[in-house]
């Protein structure tokens, strides 16, 4: 009785997310709804503890109380006089290294890390972040197609009005027809190489497509820059090219500007080729499972992973059609995948999963300092081995509670 009353207060003080001090919090448009003050999840297990008695904890054993360097930790970020508050999402962590690392997420959370420290960038926006992409010399963040935030790049006559971060929000790029056909689209993920000149985007349909059309657009875009200053939306991928497998798409991943991977609803498993260019090929593949994929990464051209719904994990090996069927020590939902090599790979979850490749096993990683909370995990990013960024509900955590 204890643990099913926990469940329901921690979830639904997570329902919601709010920087601290604030009464209002994003849903998963980006738009405000309002919120009660404030509430620490310290106080809702008090409140839960006065009506009820301790209960055994069952999964104890993989959320001990104390950091070690094994062990992933808090760092920083939430919680305390400075802090954000639990209730936010985490929805994206990448870096150009392990000393500049950025995290986006609800409520126009933006934060950067130095190799010391995590410190919040007013974006002057309460707009759900949900991708990042990182040039050369700024730094552009979207979480959807009406709003384009820059930092650090040249405004030129696009500045938008400057906020107190030192972003600019940007005019909206113009949307092509078969763009427009489909509006709107939720985007789901983005990925960009070093020094790209494009941000690949996954996107998934908010409304259900009822076109008599026997062709849906695709859900592959991408935000392309034009000149010193200007963007435009370009198909990714045409939805006759991919008229299947193309459409609801929850993770993009590339191997180069040439090679993608791209993964969605129902099992949905594509690879694209050609991809810097105009003439792409699509090459679909049977991912053993009609359960929603919701990451992918690779390792190489004949190494890739994708994880989804219900734990399920899939591994592709080279093979012209199928993806290997892998079990993993797990049931919960699997939202990203990040790793550095065939031997490091790193799946994150629902319910605080954590799991580790290491190149021969899968296994459940330890999490300290969470007491009893269980936050889902959205995003995963690292910069090399035995170090790694995870965000979610609430939590940002590394191996040791470490940089």
């Amino acid at each position: 009785m204890m643990r099913r009353r926990w469940l329901f207060v921690a979830a639904s003080v997570a329902a919601s997310a709010s920087t601290v001090g604030a009464c209002a919090a994003a849903d998963e448009s980006g738009d405000l709804v309002p919120l009660v003050p404030p509430v620490t999840l310290e106080d809702a297990a008090s409140e839960v503890a006065q009506d009820e008695p301790d209960a055994p904890c069952e999964d104890c054993e993989l959320f001990p109380d104390t950091c070690s360097a094994d062990v992933l930790c808090p760092n920083g970020l939430f919680g305390g006089a400075d802090g954000i508050d639990l209730r936010t999402q985490i929805r994206a962590i990448r870096g150009r290294g392990a000393n500049d690392v950025w995290a986006v997420g609800a409520v126009g959370t933006v934060a950067h890390f130095d190799g010391t420290s995590w410190r919040t960038s007013d974006l002057g926006s309460h707009e759900t972040q949900r991708a990042l992409w990182l040039s050369d010399t700024g730094e552009i963040v979207l979480g959807s197609f009406a709003r384009l935030y820059t930092r650090g790049l040249d405004t030129g006559d696009l500045d938008a009005g400057v906020s107190a971060g030192g972003w600019t929000l940007r005019a909206v790029p113009p949307l092509p027809a078969e763009f427009r056909r489909a509006w709107p689209k939720q985007l789901r993920a983005a990925w960009a190489p070093p020094s790209a000149s494009s941000l690949w985007l996954a996107t998934w349909d908010e409304e259900e497509w009822s076109s008599p059309s026997p062709t849906r657009p695709s859900g592959l875009w991408r935000l392309r820059k034009t000149g010193a200053s200007g963007f435009e939306i370009v198909a990714g991928v045409r939805g006759d090219d991919c008229p299947h497998a193309c459409n609801q798409l929850s993770s993009v991943y590339g191997l180069s500007v040439d090679t993608i991977w791209a993964v969605g609803d129902v099992g949905a498993n594509v690879r694209v080729d050609g991809a810097d260019g105009d003439a792409t090929t699509v090459t679909s593949f049977n991912s053993q499972t009609w359960n929603a994929l919701y990451g992918v990464w690779a390792a190489s051209a004949s190494d890739v992973w994708s994880v989804g719904a219900s734990g399920v994990v899939r591994h592709y090996r080279g093979d012209s059609v199928v993806w290997d069927i892998v079990d993993v020590p797990t049931a919960e939902d699997l939202n990203a995948v990040w790793g550095t090599s065939a031997s490091d790979v790193w799946a994150v979850g629902n319910a605080g999963v954590v799991l580790h490749y290491d190149g021969d096993t899968w296994s459940r990683v330890k999490i300290a300092g969470l007491g009893r909370r269980r936050p889902d995990l959205y995003t995963v990013w690292s910069p090399g081995p035995g170090h790694v960024w995870i965000g979610g509900h609430g939590v940002i955590l590394s191996l040791g509670g470490n940089p």
